[in-house]
């Protein structure tokens, strides 16, 4: 599997490649911890941008991360709570909310592998172009917003 080109899950992403690059080339450069810690970041910056309210798997995801960061739980825990938020997504009826809790559950496997970083910036993305459909604007400012994140860790 090519780690770059994973949208099987996603569909067609209307994006910008020449960010995507630049994420990528950014994110190749960070360890797997900072991989970490721009997801916990980022997931912050999700939760701000969509007004969504935290629900437990989410509260319990950045806890497990920090946990895994911390030295003090193995990548399952994190894991396992990243399989809960596909759940809520598969219930869920609001096509925004239900991209949402799939971008979560990216950011909760992180600790699995590092590529899930990489995986929710592009759900994220995804998830952009749910709430400002055709709006090319929201998804430029969303990528940069994700490249500063990245580049600050």
């Amino acid at each position: 599997m090519n780690i770059y080109e994973y949208q099987r899950p996603l569909g067609k992403i209307d994006d910008i490649p020449e960010l995507r690059s630049l994420f990528i080339a950014v994110y190749d450069a960070k360890s797997h911890k900072d991989a970490a810690r721009f997801c916990l970041l980022y997931g912050g910056r999700l939760l701000a941008l969509t007004g969504f309210e935290p629900c437990q798997e989410i509260i319990r995801a950045f806890a497990a991360i920090e946990e895994w960061l911390d030295g003090k739980a193995n990548y399952q825990k994190a894991r396992s709570i990243g399989g809960e938020l596909y759940d809520l997504a598969r219930n869920e009826k609001d096509g925004v909310r239900a991209r949402f809790y799939r971008t979560t559950a990216q950011i909760a496997c992180v600790p699995h592998v590092k590529y899930h970083a990489l995986w929710a910036a592009d759900f994220a993305v995804t998830l952009i172009n749910r709430i400002y459909p055709g709006n090319m604007e929201a998804v430029r400012e969303e990528r940069q917003g994700q490249i500063e994140l990245i580049k600050n860790i």
